[in-house]
């Protein structure tokens, strides 16, 4: 399935969920999310639902919050876009979280570093590989970026 689906009432999200079991995250977080909406609190969306733990239904409302744009992103890209990358954009205004799930789909950013940027704070990166980036950067009048594993260097 490429889009969300289009659910109407409580009744029609509930039997949704129960008949496709095989659904990702991001449909499991539309239909939450449309549940809360609809006046329902965190424990008989449990109920409903059959969700065993207290946090799983807290991650999939927080991931809800994206906007349908977003959580379409995400439905066509599980691979690349988790629950965990969602849940670190998740409070981030729109802006933000749109171009760092963009950024996510080129890159392969574990969900910890992720969350770093999101937070603001830079990945840490070797001065070798800054000081390179930027003699190259100078002398080709173009930002560059070195994609540099440290656990697959040789010489570790």
């Amino acid at each position: 399935m490429n889009n969300l689906p289009l659910l109407l009432d409580a009744r029609e999200a509930i039997d949704y969920y129960h008949q496709h079991p095989g659904m990702t995250d991001a449909e499991k977080a539309y239909v939450v999310a449309f549940l809360s909406g609809e006046g329902r609190s965190n424990s008989q969306i449990r109920e409903d639902l059959g969700i065993e733990k207290v946090y799983t239904v807290t991650h999939l409302k927080r991931a809800g919050t994206l906007s349908e744009e977003e959580l379409t992103l995400w439905l066509r890209n599980p691979r690349k876009i988790t629950l965990g990358h969602v849940r670190a954009v998740a409070k981030l205004p729109f802006s933000k979280r749109e171009k760092l799930l963009r950024d996510l789909l080129h890159t392969r950013t574990p969900v910890h570093k992720f969350e770093a940027i999101a937070k603001g704070k830079e990945v840490d990166r070797d001065a070798d590989i800054k000081r390179l980036e930027t003699l190259m950067s100078d002398a080709t009048g173009r930002p560059i970026k070195v994609r540099y594993n440290p656990r697959s260097a040789p010489g570790n």
